[in-house]
C-alpha cells in the first residue's frame, strides 16, 4: 500500500504509520479503525458476532486492546481461546426476555436467523431451507449491559442479526446507554434492498444521525459525538493503509510454499 505523503492527525490516516489489517469483506472495520484511532482501549458490543476473526467487525479493535461483549445464539467453540478478553454470551437478543426458535443453515452459518420472515425469504429466493432449528434463550441488550458493562464507556454497538434489528433495538434504551457509534446491517439478507425503514426512527428519535452507508451497513453517530463525523467523508481508501487479512494469509502460504520448494 502507498506509504508516502504528509500525515496529519485530522486526516483519516493510521497514527504512527502503522498498517491496518481488514478482517471484513466490506471494509467495515477499516472505517471503525479510522474513527476510533485515538481510542486505544475502547469497549464494544458485537450482536450477531458469529466467528471471532473472519468477517468480525470488532476483531481488529480487539487486537488494538479493545474489549467487549459478544452475543450470538450459536455457541462458538473457539471464542474463548481466540478472544479470551471478551465476554461471550450464547443467546438471541430481543425486546423482552424469553425463548425463540433459531434457524441454522449449516452450509452458510452467517445467514442463520431467528426471523421467520428471513427464513421464508431464503426459501423463496434461493430454495434454501435451514438444516435444523433449535430453541435458544432471548435476552435484552439492556439486561446484558446492566450485567456486564461495569461502568465502562460504550463506544461501539455492531448489530448483524439477519432481519431481527428492530427487535434488538426495542430492548435497548438509547437514552440510558449512549454508544458513540451504532452500526447495523441495513439490507435484506443476500440483497442490496434496504430494510431500515422500520427501525431507523428509533435511532433518529433518540439523538443519532446517519453518517455513512457502505452498501450493506448504516452507521449512526450519537449527536454528542458529532465531531467524529469528519472520519466518514471518504470510503476506505489508500490513505487508510490497510491490507485484507485474506491477502496476508495467501502471502504467508506462498512464502511457506517457496520455502518448501527451495528445500
Amino acid at each position: 500500500m502507498y506509504n508516502g505523503g504528509t500525515r496529519q492527525r485530522d486526516h483519516n490516516l493510521p497514527m504512527n504509520g502503522e498498517q491496518r489489517i481488514c478482517y471484513t469483506r466490506n471494509f467495515e472495520d477499516v472505517i471503525l479503525q479510522r474513527v476510533f484511532s485515538a481510542v486505544p482501549e475502547g469497549c464494544y458490543v458485537d450482536v450477531g458476532a458469529s466467528a471471532p476473526i473472519i468477517d468480525s467487525n470488532t476483531y481488529a479493535l480487539y487486537t488494538r486492546g479493545w474489549r467487549g461483549i459478544c452475543v450470538d445464539p450459536m455457541q462458538v467453540a473457539d471464542w474463548a481461546a481466540v478472544r479470551p478478553g471478551d465476554v461471550f454470551i450464547a443467546a438471541a437478543l430481543g425486546s423482552a426476555p424469553g425463548e425463540t426458535t433459531f434457524h441454522i443453515y449449516e452450509s452458510t452459518l452467517q445467514i442463520s436467523t431467528a426471523s421467520d420472515q428471513t427464513r421464508e425469504h431464503w426459501a423463496v429466493r434461493g430454495g434454501i431451507d435451514p438444516s435444523r432449528s433449535v430453541t435458544v434463550p432471548v435476552r435484552t441488550l439492556d439486561d446484558i449491559l446492566e450485567e456486564y458493562l461495569g461502568g465502562r464507556t460504550l463506544h461501539l454497538v455492531s448489530i448483524d442479526v439477519e432481519g431481527m434489528e428492530e427487535e434488538v433495538l426495542r430492548g435497548f434504551d438509547l437514552r440510558r446507554h449512549r454508544p458513540w457509534l451504532i452500526l447495523l446491517e441495513a439490507v435484506k439478507p443476500g440483497t442490496a434492498e434496504p430494510n431500515h425503514a422500520a427501525w431507523e426512527p428509533m435511532l433518529l428519535n433518540n439523538g443519532y444521525r446517519m453518517v455513512y452507508f457502505d452498501g450493506v451497513n448504516r452507521f449512526y453517530l450519537a449527536e454528542e459525538q458529532r465531531h467524529l463525523q469528519r472520519f466518514f467523508r471518504l470510503p476506505p481508501n489508500v490513505w487508510d493503509n490497510f491490507v485484507p487479512f485474506r491477502q496476508l494469509q495467501l502471502e504467508r502460504r506462498v512464502q511457506e510454499l517457496e520455502k518448501e520448494r527451495r528445500r
